[in-house]
Formats: C-alpha cells, sequence, structure tokens
C-alpha cells in the first residue's frame, strides 16, 4: 500500500489561513480584555455609587443630631440591611446603588448603632475612625459613619450582571462581524496578490511546454508586477535565443551546403568524365575548400567568444603602427580596385594593451568590407584618435549605404545586406559577429553609422587603461 504526503496548500490558502488565525488571536484577546475592563468599571461604578450612599446617609445623620442634639433612636432611621438606600423622613439617598453595611459611632468612638444591629457597644478601630466618614454639627465631630466597602469584594448585584452579559453579547456579535468582515477582505485582497502569482505560473508552465510566446499580464508597478515585466523579458530573451539558434542552424546549413554541394558536383562530374581533371578545376575545388575550412573556423571563434572561452594575448602595443601597417597592407587591392585608401593617425599615440593579432583581423574585416562596397575612383579612409580616455578607430567608406532597417542587424551571423547577398567576394557572413566579440573582449565598443548613399562608418573603441 502506497502512501503519499499530502499536497502543499496553495499561497492563498496559507495566507488566509494565517489570517484567519491572527484575526482568531486578535479577537481573543480584545474579547477578553474588553470583558474584564467592563466588569472592572462596573463594578467601580458601584463601589463609587455606595460611597456616594454612605455619604448621603452621613449628611442625613448630621441632620437628624442637629435637629435633635442627641443619637437617641438613630437606629430607627438606620437601614437594617444592604439593599436600596432608605432615606429618612420619605427622604432617597441619591447614590443610585445599595448601601454597605454601615456602623455609626458616637464622638467617644463607640458603637451606638448599626444596619445589621452587629457590634453594637463595642469601640470603633482608630483606623476605621480615621478612614470613615465623619459627621460633624456646628464644626464639631459629633460621631463617625463606618462602611465596609471593598471595590474589590464588591458583589454584582442581577441588574448589573444583566448589563455585563449583554455587553459581552455585544462584544462577541460585533467581533464575529468585524472578524468576518475582515475576511471577506482579506480573501478579496489575497486574490488579487495571488492572481498575479497564478497566472505567473500558468505562464512559466506554457513555457517549460515550449510554447516561448507564453506572456504574464502586468499590471501595476508593485513587486509582482516587477516580477512578471522580468518575466516577459526572460521570455522575450529566450524567444529571441530561440529564434535566432534556429536561425544559425538553418544559416550553417545553408552555408556548409553550398561548397560542399560544389566541391561534390564537381568530384562526380570528374569521376563521370564530364569534367576533365585539369589544375583549373583543381585551383575551383581548392577555392571551395579554403572558404569551406574559413567557415569552419569561424564558426568556432565565434563559438569560443560567445562561450567566454576566446584566448587573448594581450600586452602593450602601438596601436597607431599597428592601423598604418594594416592599411599598408591593403593598398595594392585598393589600387587594384581604382579605389583611394588613406590613414589618419597620430604619431604619438599611447600604447594600448591589447592581442595585436585580433585586433588586426578586425581591422581587415573592416577595411576589406569597405573596399568591396566602394565604387572605383572613391575613397576609404581609416582614422584612429584618442577620445578621452578611449582610442577610436573608424573605417569610412564612400558605398551605397546600409538601409536603416539593416543596420541593427548588421552584427549578427550570417548577415549580408541586399547588396552583398552574391557570394562573390567569398565572404562567410561571420566577420563583423566574430569582430563584435573580440572588440567586446576588450572591453570595448563597436558600432555603425549609415544613411543610403552617403556610404557607411564601421567603428571601434579600445580602452587605453589597465584591462578590467
Amino acid at each position: 500500500m502506497r502512501f503519499s504526503l499530502p499536497a502543499t496548500p496553495s499561497l492563498f490558502v496559507r495566507l488566509m489561513g494565517a489570517f484567519a488565525f491572527v484575526i482568531l488571536i486578535g479577537f481573543g484577546v480584545a474579547y477578553v480584555i474588553a470583558n474584564q475592563t467592563t466588569g472592572n468599571e462596573v463594578r467601580f461604578f458601584m463601589y463609587r455609587g455606595q460611597m456616594i450612599g454612605v455619604e448621603d446617609v452621613a449628611n442625613q445623620l448630621a441632620q437628624y443630631y442637629h435637629t435633635r442634639g442627641t443619637w437617641s433612636g438613630v437606629d430607627s432611621v438606620l437601614p437594617r440591611a444592604p439593599g436600596p438606600p432608605v432615606g429618612m423622613g420619605g427622604m432617597m439617598a441619591s447614590g443610585g446603588m445599595g448601601t454597605p453595611r454601615l456602623w455609626l459611632a458616637d464622638g467617644r468612638g463607640s458603637i451606638i448603632a448599626s444596619t445589621d444591629n452587629s457590634r453594637r457597644g463595642q469601640s470603633a478601630a482608630a483606623s476605621e475612625l480615621a478612614n470613615g466618614t465623619a459627621i460633624s454639627v456646628d464644626g464639631a465631630r459629633v460621631g463617625t459613619l463606618i462602611a465596609d466597602v471593598s471595590a474589590t469584594n464588591l458583589v454584582v448585584d442581577a441588574p448589573s450582571q444583566d448589563l455585563l452579559d449583554q455587553v459581552n453579547r455585544s462584544l462577541l456579535v460585533a467581533g464575529l462581524v468585524a472578524a468576518a468582515l475582515a475576511l471577506a477582505l482579506g480573501f478579496v485582497f489575497f486574490r488579487q496578490i495571488t492572481a498575479p502569482l497564478d497566472a505567473l505560473e500558468r505562464a512559466t508552465q506554457r513555457i517549460a511546454r515550449g510554447d516561448l510566446k507564453a506572456r504574464a499580464a502586468v499590471r501595476g508597478g508593485d513587486e509582482i508586477s516587477r516580477l512578471g515585466r522580468s518575466f516577459n523579458s526572460m521570455a522575450d530573451n529566450l524567444e529571441r535565443s530561440e529564434t535566432a539558434r534556429r536561425n544559425m542552424l538553418a544559416d550553417v546549413a545553408h552555408e556548409l551546403r553550398n561548397p560542399l554541394g560544389v566541391i561534390s558536383s564537381h568530384l562526380e562530374a570528374m569521376l563521370d568524365g564530364v569534367f576533365q581533371t585539369t589544375p583549373e578545376q583543381i585551383a575551383s575545388l581548392h577555392d571551395e575548400t579554403t572558404l569551406l575550412t574559413r567557415l569552419v573556423d569561424d564558426l568556432n571563434d565565434l563559438s569560443l567568444a560567445e562561450a567566454g572561452q576566446l584566448s587573448l594575448h594581450r600586452k602593450p602595443a602601438d596601436l597607431g603602427a599597428l592601423v598604418r601597417r594594416t592599411t599598408e597592407a591593403f593598398q595594392d587591392q585598393a589600387a587594384a580596385h581604382g579605389s583611394i585608401l588613406r590613414c589618419e593617425t597620430s604619431q604619438d599615440f599611447p600604447p594600448c594593451l591589447l592581442d595585436a593579432e585580433r585586433i588586426e583581423q578586425v581591422l581587415r574585416n573592416l577595411i576589406s568590407n569597405a573596399l568591396r562596397h566602394t565604387p572605383a575612383g572613391a575613397e576609404v579612409s581609416v582614422s584612429l584618435k584618442r577620445v578621452r580616455n578611449v582610442a577610436r578607430v573608424e573605417v569610412n567608406d564612400a558605398g551605397p549605404g546600409i538601409p536603416a532597417q539593416e543596420l541593427e542587424h548588421v552584427f549578427e551571423r550570417f548577415w549580408r545586406g541586399d547588396k552583398l547577398r552574391a557570394r562573390a567576394g567569398g565572404g562567410t557572413g561571420l566577420g563583423l559577429s566574430i569582430a563584435e566579440q573580440w572588440i567586446q573582449a576588450h572591453s570595448g565598443q563597436i558600432g555603425v553609422v549609415s544613411q543610403e548613399g552617403q556610404g557607411t562608418t564601421f567603428w571601434f573603441t579600445l580602452p587605453l587603461g589597465e584591462p578590467p
């Protein structure tokens, strides 16, 4: 028999459970505190009422003594037991609460009357006389009214207990209503929090199944919305990478198919006797093999550069001399093409820490492309200048330019402008992509500026300081 652990509750369920627990704890604590506070207030109110009742009785006793001049017969006017206050001569005490047990001591401290006929004839203690209510007539203390009052020992009577019960019921009902309302609001608020997360989860599941067009709906600017935007940005990059990978596979297959097809067809023709095995035919096959080798080497360099495994052998070098030397190497090609190749560099340019072989390959690629697209009689210029703390190399041609919509694709693998689709130049379509990776490996930047009919300028920068 197989057992499985229960599934982890969803975030929404856990949030609601935690919220309900907090509400329950809060309600319980508030109910207990309110109940205790209400009970204490009722007892304090009763205590104050009784004390007011004692003061009223003391005033009435003072009036009684003032009228008669003696305490004789005072028993008849004192309340007989705790209960509703009884006044003298039809007068009611105004305290509103039952009077406690009372003892009346005369001026000598001897108890002469009480509400429950207790302690008669006894002498009151000094502390009782000090804490009792003095009865004075014409400025003379003629007696003391002693009350048995203790706020902590008061017993709540039936009407007060009914009031307390009603208050407790009201507190309970109000707490339950508030808890239900809080849970309803919590449900709404937590759904607003978890709904975007649910949508994000569904989008991730679609991407995991291969649907790279899945995106999460994003609204607002909170943390979850920022997470959704980051996810969508990641999905965009993933889709672009997947598209680039598929395009690269298709381009590689296409680029390899052309020279292999030429080699295969020529060899079959030679085997069938259609073509003679002449030095010219062998040279043609050699050219195709050379192109195939260059393509494989370029792909290897590009993969190493993109994987961050391209090895650079940096050392201080005279960048000005490198630019002049590379430009000079293309003078014969420019003359054969009928173009003018001009170089402008500073003679005292500071040394740069770089891999001279890689930078020379980048410059050769740019100059070769510039000559290929410059009409006969036009000029190609190569310049080197210092811009703050970087060296900037520019290769400017007078060719037809690159359409604006094509500029963002210039450094993509196998990209060729419309006028470069022909393979007569022998390019692999990877030179600019490799140049970009090599310049970036030097912590530099590379770019292009072009307008149709006004030529093109390729540029790259190299830092003049220490390598990062």
